[in-house]
């Protein structure tokens, strides 16, 4: 093969893998969306829109709050950045880079699916999109409450029912009931249904019943505990702690104290060792 034949052949696959890699991008230039899953009420949110589309012209760059168009990037129009007013979510003005938008102090409504839309110009005329769904949370400041008959007495037949309640959230907390650290069953637990108060803040309950056993009483110690937690952002406890009042009243009654032996040896000593030592000596002075 000549040389210039070699040198138009290798020119020519360049060109084609040069092709093929500008149709890769172009058929699918949304490469990722981030959007944090769990952001905490009242905070300020960063979205982000990662695309490649190669040697094509990007006509617009477009965020969607549950199909409503928010944000609008167009390098090609004046203005530039369009944000489009909604009473749900409010979009920070910014001269940061096109892929990344802030949200303002996020409430409640923000919470939906967020997508980011990329539209190619002319030849391509193509879009690609891709979605995240964004709730907002609302983490407790307080902990969990044990309601109920919370004896300070609680012995071997004894009933326990316990309710526990957790502090209002968004979501609404997982509550999860606990015995001597150990996951209560199933059979012992009463299922409430979440409670919807002020604010669209949310209340679970989780409810505790069963018979108290010997076995119960681990080295004479019970311990019921109620955790609620909000994926991996929140994790609270209350916790109820006793010991067996019957073990130790049985220890008492059988083991004397140290000081009532000592004492009791003592009265012995001086009721029959004064009046012999007496009687000694007035012998000894009429002899």
């Amino acid at each position: 093969m000549a040389p210039k034949e070699g040198l138009t052949t290798a020119l020519c696959v360049s060109l084609v893998f040069l092709l093929i890699l500008q149709g890769a991008a172009a058929s699918s230039p949304v490469k990722d969306v981030i959007v944090p899953p769990h952001p905490v009420r009242h905070s300020n949110v960063t979205l982000e829109c990662h695309y490649d589309i190669g040697n094509s012209e990007l006509y617009a760059l477009k965020w969607y709050h549950d199909d409503m168009e928010i944000y609008r990037y167009a390098p090609g129009e004046d203005p530039k950045v369009l944000i489009s007013p909604n009473d749900k979510v409010e979009v920070l003005e910014s001269d940061q880079n096109p892929e990344t938008i802030v949200l303002k102090e996020v409430d409640l409504s923000a919470a939906g699916v967020y997508k980011c839309e990329v539209n190619l110009d002319w030849p391509d005329f193509k879009v690609d999109f891709k979605s995240r769904n964004m709730t907002v949370v609302v983490i407790p400041d307080e902990q969990p409450n044990i309601e109920g008959e919370v004896s300070a007495h609680y012995a071997v037949g004894n009933i326990v029912n316990l309710t526990c309640i957790a502090a209002p959230s968004i979501p609404a907390a997982a509550l999860v009931w606990l015995i001597n650290d150990k996951e209560a069953d199933e059979e012992h637990l009463i299922h409430y249904p979440i409670e919807k108060i002020t604010d669209g803040l949310l209340v679970s309950k989780l409810g505790l019943s069963f018979q108290l056993e010997k076995k119960d009483f681990i080295n004479g110690e019970l311990k019921l505990k109620c955790t609620a937690t909000i994926a991996a952002l929140y994790r609270s406890s209350d916790e109820h702690s006793q010991q067996d009042p019957t073990a130790v009243a049985t220890e008492v009654r059988e083991r004397p104290t140290e000081g009532s032996l000592v004492k009791t040896g003592s009265a012995s000593q001086h009721v029959f060792g004064l009046p012999l030592l007496a009687a000694l000596v007035l012998a000894n002075l009429l002899w």
